[in-house]
């Protein structure tokens, strides 16, 4: 006999003998999980959610009990359920706003005992189909080797969009797309290969954003909806290391503003209210493409870093003839004693999400940092139930608005995971639930910290290849300096970058 018929012969009894279920004791207890998917809401074209049953025994069963078509038998020797992709799809399709059941025994000798169900509901509430992320190290000082990757939600197909292995181990950073469209993308190359990757209309770019007036290239990027500009901060940036557990990083703006590149004609413009003695960073446009949002500190501070706290504030934009209006103050430090850092606003221009930590803007080091969402009819603010008591950070919308992203280090308070929490009928947040892994122990030894996930509606056919082809072959090409642009008024970007180091 074979090999191959062996095991075939051991693993029959494990697919088919469970479906008759042992008599078992009622343990009248929620079993223990990991990850945690107890009580959370899912959409239905959500990925199997694959987890280890943490109890006792030598031998495990899962039931998934549903309100429509077959349940689904699953026996393991060690905790790990791995749900079949095609029955798990078929079975959320099958049961759109209904619960289904996670029926859980635990087998020991010959004696069973039998846990209370899980239950989760599936929301016909769909999810953005992809998302994007940069794989990275959690300190900032080993980032020799990185990646930024996609990600498919209803499977677990991930590939990279480009890795500085093949490109002399650059840095690469803050991928950014324009109205979820993985067609219209900007990625940053730093140190190696300096330049800007933009890719739109079927066309492919590589742009150096420095300028004579401008004290960096583009930093923090934002696409406009119309795909035609892309608001970026300028920054210099300082960094400090420290040797201790509970903070090892920080990471602060010496100067910044904000700037706007046409993308159509390569040219870089700002005004004079984008680019003050103040530190403007973090822009984000609304979805109708009339306001920038942004963040605006009270400058730098190199005797104490937690001095500098940021304003949360929005500024008209007349994107036909590219005029600015007068800036307009939603919410200061002064009013919530925390500094306001990444604003994103919902698809249909109703809501804000936002951070706040102690200080900074760089909310990822900020063991205190908090989820915020404002309704920008009434500016009421208050904290989401989605926080935990070390970081979120970096919140984001699905297409739809039904769902929200954030990354957490909720767990340990060092690895930073994507996490997903949907917005049900009656406003309120449903529990969040961590990204689904195919292997049910995957966040046990992973040691790379997910960087700023953005939704995205379809798969990014741009390859690394190409974009290590661009970067590589030939400079990054030099944008102009809008002349209409008022420079004796901006204190900020011309006057810091005759002053400061790059």
């Amino acid at each position: 006999m074979t090999k191959r018929s062996l095991f075939f012969l051991w693993i029959l009894p494990l697919l088919f003998s469970c479906n008759h279920l042992p008599e078992a004791e009622r343990i009248d207890v929620m079993p223990k999980i990991s990850p945690d998917y107890a009580g959370i809401t899912i959409p239905c074209n959500i990925a199997p959610l694959n987890f280890t049953l943490k109890e006792k025994g030598r031998v495990f069963i899962l039931k998934i009990e549903t309100t429509q078509g077959k349940d689904l038998f699953l026996r393991s020797r060690k905790g790990g359920f791995n749900i079949p992709l095609n029955q798990w799809k078929h079975m959320l399709a099958m049961n759109k706003d209904t619960s289904i059941l996670f029926h859980l025994y635990a087998g020991n000798k010959g004696q069973w005992k039998r846990y209370d169900p899980i239950i989760l509901r599936v929301s016909s509430d769909s999810i953005s189909p992809y998302i994007v992320y940069r794989k990275i190290a959690p300190a900032n000082i080993l980032w020799s080797e990185m990646g930024i990757y996609q990600r498919c939600l209803e499977n677990f197909d991930e590939s990279p969009v480009m890795i500085n292995t093949i490109a002399r181990n650059n840095c690469m950073n803050c991928h950014s797309f324009a109205n979820f469209n993985p067609g219209q993308m900007s990625l940053h190359m730093r140190k190696t290969f300096p330049g800007t990757v933009i890719s739109g209309n079927g066309e492919l770019s590589f742009v150096n954003t420095k300028t004579t007036y401008t004290m960096s290239g583009g930093v923090y990027p934002s696409w406009h909806p119309s795909g035609k500009y892309i608001a970026y901060s300028v920054n210099l940036i300082h960094q400090q290391f420290f040797a201790q557990t509970d903070k090892y990083e920080v990471v602060q703006d010496r100067a910044s503003d904000i700037i706007l590149l046409d993308v159509e004609r390569n040219m870089i413009t700002t005004c004079p209210a984008l680019s003050t003695k103040r530190l403007e960073n973090v822009p984000s446009w609304s979805p109708d493409g009339r306001y920038l949002f942004y963040i605006s500190g009270n400058g730098f501070d190199s005797t104490d870093y937690r001095n500098i706290q940021y304003d949360l504030l929005r500024i008209p934009f007349d994107y036909q003839t590219m005029k600015w209006g007068k800036s307009d103050t939603l919410l200061t430090a002064r009013e919530t004693g925390k500094s306001i850092s990444f604003p994103r606003v919902s698809p249909d221009g109703r809501y804000l999400l936002f951070c706040m930590a102690d200080y900074g803007y760089f909310t990822i080091y900020n063991k205190e940092s908090d989820i915020y969402i404002m309704d920008l009819e009434s500016k009421e603010y208050h904290n989401l139930p989605v926080n935990s008591d070390y970081v979120e950070s970096y919140p984001v919308w699905s297409e739809n608005g039904r769902w929200i992203m954030f990354v957490s280090k909720r767990d340990d308070n060092t690895f930073s995971r994507p996490w997903f929490c949907h917005i049900n009928k009656t406003g309120g947040i449903d529990k969040p639930f961590v990204l689904p892994q195919k292997d049910p122990e995957f966040y046990n030894d992973y040691v790379l910290n997910f960087n700023r996930p953005e939704f995205i509606s379809d798969k990014i056919e741009l390859t690394p290849r190409q974009i290590k082809n661009l970067i590589t072959r030939t400079p990054a090409r030099p944008v102009s300096f809008d002349e209409s642009v008022d420079i004796d008024a901006l204190s900020g970007a011309t006057r810091m970058s005759k002053t400061e180091p790059h």
